[in-house]
């Protein structure tokens, strides 16, 4: 069993079917997390919210079908001709109600598939925790489920055709490792010498076997191998090398805010520190990933927004949700992909190892070490909050930062989408003014550094260690979230600066400083009339607007051509696919 601290938002912003299976969907991502389960990881947990968001989207404007203009084509319709003919049959009689029950049809489809087997490395305790919380959230929808009924079956068709275009197949690795193996050239990403290698139990299912050795690498064919969600460009989301000539001005400021409280460089203030740890969510126990956190921002910011009628603007929750979650899906395809291209260190092991004379390739000596260089250096960290084991270095490459490419992508669609619902006309590279207050998980005065090792079956208040000071975070847009978001991974000595943005973007007048974000524009950012001559982003940050920007100026459309290789008039090629994803988990995790 799993007790899970309550999530720190009104109960009424779950009244709403599509805020409920929302937030089932993120108490799912931070138990997978906390327990061991499938789909875990910044990959295939944005993948999994995508999933969810996209299959309600669809089940609900496709049941509602073409009633009012400003219904929004469905991702599996025609978009050119808004023809729904690739969608399942529907009554059409059905209005807003039947379209209700298709959306929670299509969500209990997918959190089924992605969350009620088990598989290798995933004990039965963990399979059995997911499968009896899931039938709890289940259980507890105030909702009509009625599963004889034509909308619960119109949505469950709906969701399997999602599942089959989109989940990962059994002859792609996901997140896995397969046989990757990091390199040993100086600036290659590979082990991070703090903590290289993990020692996961044998058997999880019994301890007392003993543990075995693991070196964790994640996602290094994700990138090349899955299906793009929305993109229509997908060789136009790429990023220029990381600059060169910043590296080791990079390297100097990483030093001095990203290190480990008790070195005598680091320089970080408080106040960078709260940054550091606000935005972190790294997989942490009962807290999850970065996904998690942003949709946590985007359903306060959406409940501001149409919370006074909240029913009559249902299409406007579904919508919003589904782009920001279809946007972080391709962002974390894309972002992956540019990562391992480049495969560069992290700056534990580039401080680390400045100097010619450091390293395992390192070949002749030196009398004396470049000043620069720290072979004693630690960062602050990725925290591992709820728990008592030591801070860690993310298991893949620096660059492009995931957490800068998720969090614009997010906060640019949400951009784009809540000004388009007010009728004005956000500039995509300009700030908005949608401000809003939030509490982190990760700094809400109940998480906390634990003295001893996390026990699942008592309440975390109740288990000894440093509590976080809770802190209430306010930002006067998204804009400015996106670059805070961005700079926190620099503060926990985790990613080098042009791992989130140009510098030259950012830098203020004063050497050392940033501008403050309503005085930047990042540069090079997606445009789909780009020439092959003309230069390309460097960042997480432009990659992400720009994932944004194609997803929101293609109506959010099908990547590619029509839909990929899958029939959708051959229901059994549908059920079978559906049904091979749900029976190993080496498929959709």
């Amino acid at each position: 069993m799993l007790l899970l601290p309550e999530v720190d938002e009104p109960v009424a912003l779950k009244s709403l079917s599509v805020l409920y299976w929302n937030h089932v969907g993120l108490e799912m991502n931070r138990i997978t997390h906390s327990l061991g389960g499938p789909h875990t990881g910044p990959t295939m947990s944005s993948r999994a919210l995508g999933l969810l968001q996209l299959a309600m989207h669809d089940a609900y404007f496709g049941a509602i079908g073409n009633t009012a203009a400003s219904n929004p084509p469905p991702y599996l319709g025609d978009h050119n001709s808004n023809d729904l003919s690739t969608l399942p049959e529907r009554d059409a009689a059905w209005g807003s109600t039947e379209a209700e029950e298709a959306l929670s049809a299509a969500a209990i489809t997918v959190l089924d598939a992605l969350y009620r087997k088990g598989g290798a490395g995933i004990s039965i305790l963990a399979n059995n925790t997911l499968v009896s919380s899931l039938n709890a959230y289940i259980s507890s929808f105030t909702g009509s489920i009625s599963v004889l009924g034509g909308p619960y079956g119109y949505g469950r068709k709906v969701a399997e055709r999602i599942l089959a275009l989109l989940a990962v197949s059994d002859n792609q690795h996901g997140a896995d490792a397969g046989r990757y193996r990091p390199s040993n050239e100086p600036k290659k990403f590979r082990d991070e010498p703090v903590n290289p290698v993990r020692r996961p139990d044998i058997d999880p299912d019994h301890p007392e076997r003993g543990t075995k050795p693991q070196r964790i690498y994640h996602g290094p064919y994700y990138g090349s191998e899955v299906a793009s969600f929305a993109v229509t460009d997908p060789n136009g989301h790429q990023l220029a090398h990381w600059p060169h000539a910043d590296y080791v001005p990079a390297l100097i400021e990483v030093r001095k805010l990203g290190g480990a409280p008790s070195l005598n460089c680091t320089t970080r203030k408080p106040d960078d520190t709260v940054t550091a740890l606000y935005w972190a969510y790294d997989g942490a126990n009962l807290i999850g990933t970065p996904p998690r956190l942003y949709n946590q921002i985007i359903r306060k910011i959406a409940w501001q927004e149409w919370g006074a009628n909240p029913a009559g603007n249902l299409g406007n929750f579904v919508r919003l949700l589904a782009l920001v979650n279809v946007a972080m899906a391709d962002a974390g395809k894309f972002s992956w992909k540019e990562k391992y291209k480049f495969e560069l260190w992290r700056p534990l092991s580039g401080i680390r190892e400045h100097d010619p004379s450091s390293g395992p390739a390192a070949v002749n000596g030196s009398a004396k070490i470049d000043v620069e260089a720290d072979p004693f250096w630690l960062a602050l960290g990725a925290p591992e909050t709820n728990s008592n084991k030591i801070s860690f270095k993310p298991p893949f490459p620096a660059y492009p930062s995931g957490h800068a490419t998720f969090g614009a992508a997010c906060f640019q669609i949400a951009r784009l989408y809540l000004a388009h619902v007010k009728g004005q006309n956000q500039d995509p590279a300009a700030p908005d003014t949608i401000g809003f207050s939030f509490v982190s998980e990760e700094l809400n005065g109940v998480s906390r550094d634990l003295h001893q090792p996390f026990v699942p079956d008592q309440p975390i208040v109740d288990q000894p260690g440093a509590i976080r000071t809770r802190i209430v975070r306010s930002f006067p847009s998204l804009w400015s979230a996106i670059f805070q978001n961005a700079i926190s991974r620099i503060y926990l000595g985790v990613h080098w600066r042009f791992d989130a943005f140009d510098f030259q973007d950012v830098k203020g007048k004063v050497k050392g400083e940033y501008k403050t974000p309503d005085k930047i524009t990042y540069s090079n950012v997606w445009v789909a009339a780009r020439g092959s001559g003309d230069p390309l982003p460097i960042g997480g940050v432009p990659l992400g607007l720009g994932i944004a920007n194609d997803i929101w100026g293609n109506n959010m459309r099908r990547a590619g051509s029509a839909t990929s290789a899958l029939t959708f008039n051959d229901p059994a090629a549908i059920s079978r696919r559906v049904e091979q994803l749900k029976s190993t988990n080496t498929n959709i995790r």
